[in-house]
């Protein structure tokens, strides 16, 4: 059975990770006996890695800068066997850059430059198309007009189109125009991300089911899930709702999970056409993740 080629258009960036014993205060410097590290990182970036990783037939679009980390990122993108024709250098500009500061009790703040990633629009996405995909995958980090445009190719063409709502809240206007989307299949929200765009703390199961329903009075979707970390995923299919839970496993680094999450249930779904076996998959692939250092470092790798 020939491999769905999965489209993922969004965010690609440098990571640049630093743990420190604290957050120094103004004028102070301190030494840090902790790690850094500089990694590929964004959203869309990630989960096309990570859908490389586990055999899926991956392509990105996204924009790099005209400089060292954008011809890094590139590289790495080739290396890991995605498709990278639409992966486009924005002259004169700089790479998109995430600096974070982790404490050791976990405490992180970030720094976020969006960098060439303010100019993938719309003529971007469009020629993405051509390398004609069998699903696509849009990250609310990506151009609002370069979304709902997606959206609507993908009805035109008869694509299913799924939705990534789980990113950076300073990305997500709260506002969103989902009525203004064509059908979409799937759209996967975390707890945050749904109290934002509902209104409703999904701290309980019923309020999960009333967020979910609020949500999906907006526009055509066909499921919402929400991904719940290590314990697992909550499913509305707009009649019916279903836990399904993830297998036990100690979280020491969340970064890179659910983008691996995504890769991975999406891949699976396209594979099988099961929502829930395909979210049982996710799961055990955010486990792997989680319990491991690192964002993309702990992208794991499909045993062939």
């Amino acid at each position: 059975m020939a491999k769905r080629r999965m489209l993922f258009v969004g965010n690609a960036l440098i990571r640049f990770a630093v743990g420190t014993p604290y957050i120094p205060a103004p004028g102070e410097s301190i030494l840090s006996d902790g790690n850094y590290t500089f990694a590929p990182g964004g959203r869309s970036a990630l989960s096309a890695i990570a859908a490389a990783r586990l055999g899926y037939d991956a392509v990105l679009c996204a924009r790099v800068g005209d400089d060292y980390y954008g011809d890094r990122l590139v590289e790495v993108f080739e290396n890991e066997g995605l498709h990278i024709a639409n992966v486009t250098v924005k002259r004169e500009c700089q790479t998109g850059l995430s600096l974070e500061l982790t404490e050791p009790d976990g405490t992180n703040r970030e720094i976020y430059f969006p960098g060439a990633n303010a100019f993938l629009d719309r003529t971007y996405a469009e020629g993405a198309m051509g390398c004609y995909p069998d699903a696509i995958i849009a990250s609310l980090e990506a151009d609002e007009e370069s979304v709902l445009r997606l959206s609507a190719l993908a009805e035109e063409k008869g694509i299913p189109f799924f939705l990534d709502g789980s990113v950076r809240k300073e990305a997500i206007p709260k506002d969103f125009p989902f009525e203004k989307l064509g059908a979409t299949e799937l759209l996967i929200l975390n707890d945050e991300d749904a109290k934002l765009f509902s209104g409703i703390a999904p701290n309980t199961e019923e309020n999960r089911k009333l967020a979910c329903y609020t949500i999906r009075k907006r526009f055509d979707v066909r499921y919402i899930l929400l991904q719940l970390g290590n314990t697992g995923s909550f499913i509305y299919d707009g009649k019916y709702f279903s836990a399904i839970s993830g297998p036990e496993c100690e979280e020491v680094d969340p970064a890179g999970a659910s983008e691996a999450y995504t890769a991975a249930l999406i891949g699976e779904y396209l594979r099988g056409g099961d929502l829930r076996t395909a979210a049982e998959f996710a799961s055990a692939v955010y486990a792997a993740s989680a319990s491991r250092h690192g964002g993309y470092q702990s992208l794991p790798q499909k045993k062939v």
